[in-house]
C-alpha cells in the first residue's frame, strides 16, 4: 500500500499506536470550529478496497460507503505550538503531518478573515436593502469593501473558494446598486438640461458683453464666479463638456480684449494674473483630493488597528500589522506632498497679490493715457470745425512761412522755453495774439538776430502737450491758431 499525500482538510497516514502496532490514522480539520478529529483503523481491518475508499472519496471529502469503525476518536484543538497527533501516536511520515498542521493553521486563519468580510458583506446588503435608494455613500463603501477583498486574494490570504463566494455576493450587491442608481439617472438627467439651460442664458449675455468691448474687468469677475458656481453643480459628462467648453471660450475672448485694450504691459499682468488663479485653483482642488485621500487612509488604518486588538491567531495579525505599516507609510507619504503644496499655495497667495498691484497699476496709466489722448482729439476736432476769413488764412501763412525759416533755431527755441518761466509763455502767448490780431507789426527779421516766430510756435505747442487745459480763457484763441499753423507747416514740408 502506497502513503498518501496531504489533502486540504483531510489526511490519511500510516503510523504506530503506543504498543507500537501499524495503523491507519485519518485527520480532518473542522475549520469554522478549529478542531481537528483524528480517527486509527486497525491495519488488519484496512483493506485494499477500504484504503482505497479512503484515498479516492474520503479525503476529496465525498462520501465513501463500507468504511469500518474506528477503534480510537480523538478531537483535539489545532495549535501552532503543539503536536497535531497526540504523544501515544506517531505518523511513519512526520514531515506530512508537520506539513499539514502549518497549512491548516494558515486555513483557519484565513476562514476567520473570510468570516470577516462576511459579516461586513452582510451589514452592507442589509443596508442597501433598509436605504431603498440609490447612495453614492453606499457604492463608494461597497467599491472599497470589494478593493479590500481583492488586496487580499492578490496577497493570497484568502483562498480562492473564498474569494469566488465573496466575489458573487458582492456582484449581487453592485448589480442591486445599479438598479437603485437607474432609477435616479433619469430625475438627475433632468436636473442637468435645466442647469445647463440657466448657464447658457447666463453665458449669452456675458458673450454679448464680450462682443461690445465694455466693462471687460467687470466681465471677467463674473465668468469667476460663474465658473465657480459651476463647479458646484452636477451634470452629466456631456452637459459638463459642453458647459466649461462655453466658459473657457469666454475667458480667452475676454483676456484677448483686454490684452488688446490695455497694451502690452497691462496685458501680460493680466495675463499672469489669470495663470497663476488658474493654478492657484487646481491647486486647492488637488489639495482637497490629498486631504480626502489622507482621511480615507487614516480610517482604514483605525479599523485596522480595531481588527489588530481582535485577533486571535499569530498569522492574522502579522497580516494585519503588515498592511498598518503599509498605511502609516502611504498616510505619511501624503503628509509630505500635501506641506509642500501648502507652501504652493502661499507662494501662489503673494504672487496673485503681487500680481494684482502691478494691474491696478497698468489700469491707471492706460486711463492717464486715454484721457490725454481725448483731450488731443478734442482740441483737434475743435480745430477742424472753426472757419477762418481769408485775412486769418493769409496771416497763418505768413506765419508758416517764417516759422519754416527758422526751423533750424526750433531745438535751441524749445531749450530756451522750457527754461522760461511760466510768465514769459503768457507774454509770448500775447504778444502772438496781437501780431495775428492785426493789432501790431511782427518784428522784422535780421539776418543776426533769431526769427521769433518759430520760438512763439514751439512755446505754444509745448504748452499744448504739457495741458493747455490751465490757461486763461483770454488765450484760447491763439492757441487754435497757432495750432492751425502747426497743420499748415505739415502739410507743405
Amino acid at each position: 500500500m502506497e502513503t498518501t499525500i496531504a489533502m486540504r482538510n483531510r489526511i490519511a497516514v500510516w503510523g504506530r499506536d503506543a504498543q507500537e502496532k501499524r495503523v491507519l490514522i485519518t485527520i480532518e480539520l473542522q475549520v469554522e470550529d478549529n478542531i481537528v478529529r483524528i480517527h486509527t483503523f486497525p491495519e488488519k481491518v484496512v483493506t485494499d478496497e477500504v484504503y482505497t475508499a479512503f484515498m479516492d472519496k474520503w479525503r476529496k471529502g465525498e462520501d465513501a460507503e463500507g468504511l469500518p469503525e474506528p477503534d480510537r476518536v480523538i478531537a483535539r484543538e489545532l495549535s501552532v505550538t503543539e503536536s497535531l497527533l497526540p504523544d501515544d501516536l506517531r505518523a511513519e511520515q512526520t514531515d506530512m503531518v508537520v506539513r499539514a498542521q502549518t497549512e491548516w493553521h494558515f486555513n483557519v486563519l484565513s476562514e476567520k478573515l473570510a468570516q470577516t468580510y462576511r459579516s461586513e458583506l452582510a451589514e452592507m446588503e442589509d443596508r442597501i436593502d433598509r436605504a431603498g435608494a440609490y447612495s453614492s455613500e453606499l457604492w463608494n463603501q461597497a467599491k472599497a469593501f470589494w478593493q479590500k477583498v481583492q488586496s487580499q486574494l492578490q496577497d493570497k490570504t484568502l483562498m480562492r473558494e473564498q474569494g469566488n463566494e465573496l466575489r458573487k455576493r458582492s456582484d449581487a450587491v453592485f448589480a442591486k446598486l445599479k438598479e437603485l442608481r437607474q432609477a435616479v439617472n433619469a430625475q438627475y438627467e433632468e436636473e442637468s438640461k435645466k442647469q445647463k439651460a440657466k448657464f447658457a442664458g447666463l453665458l449669452e449675455d456675458v458673450e454679448k458683453r464680450i462682443g461690445e468691448g465694455t466693462h471687460l474687468n467687470k466681465v471677467f469677475q463674473e465668468l469667476r464666479e460663474l465658473q465657480r458656481k459651476f463647479h458646484g453643480v452636477k451634470f452629466t459628462k456631456n452637459d459638463r463638456d459642453e458647459v466649461y467648453a462655453r466658459i473657457d471660450a469666454a475667458f480667452k475672448q475676454v483676456k484677448e480684449k483686454r490684452g488688446q485694450g490695455t497694451g502690452d504691459g497691462a496685458g501680460a499682468a493680466a495675463a499672469a494674473t489669470s495663470r497663476n488663479e488658474s493654478r492657484y485653483q487646481g491647486l486647492l482642488k488637488a489639495m482637497d483630493r490629498m486631504q480626502k485621500s489622507i482621511a480615507r487612509d487614516e480610517e482604514d488604518l483605525k479599523f485596522e488597528r480595531r481588527r489588530i486588538e481582535r485577533t486571535d491567531g499569530q498569522l492574522e495579525a502579522q497580516i494585519r500589522q503588515a498592511k498598518i505599516l503599509m498605511i502609516e507609510s502611504r498616510i505619511k507619504s501624503k503628509n509630505d506632498k500635501l506641506a509642500d503644496m501648502v507652501k504652493t499655495k502661499s507662494m501662489l497667495e503673494a504672487r496673485i497679490e503681487k500680481d494684482k498691484k502691478r494691474a491696478e497699476k497698468q489700469a491707471r496709466k492706460q486711463a492717464e493715457r486715454q484721457a490725454k489722448e481725448a483731450a488731443r482729439a478734442k482740441i483737434a476736432a475743435d480745430m477742424a470745425n472753426r472757419n477762418l476769413s481769408p485775412e486769418e488764412e493769409a496771416k497763418l501763412a505768413a506765419a508758416a512761412a517764417a516759422i519754416k525759416s527758422g526751423k533750424k533755431q526750433a531745438k535751441a527755441d524749445r531749450k530756451e522755453l522750457r527754461q522760461a518761466p511760466p510768465t514769459d509763455v503768457i507774454a509770448n502767448f500775447a504778444a502772438f495774439s496781437a501780431v495775428m490780431a492785426g493789432e501790431t507789426e511782427p518784428p522784422r527779421r535780421e539776418k543776426a538776430q533769431r526769427t521769433p516766430a518759430p520760438s512763439l510756435l514751439n512755446q505754444v505747442t509745448q504748452q499744448i502737450d504739457r495741458g493747455i487745459e490751465a490757461a486763461e480763457h483770454g488765450v484760447q484763441q491763439a492757441v487754435d491758431t497757432v495750432k492751425a499753423a502747426a497743420q499748415v507747416i505739415a502739410e507743405e514740408e
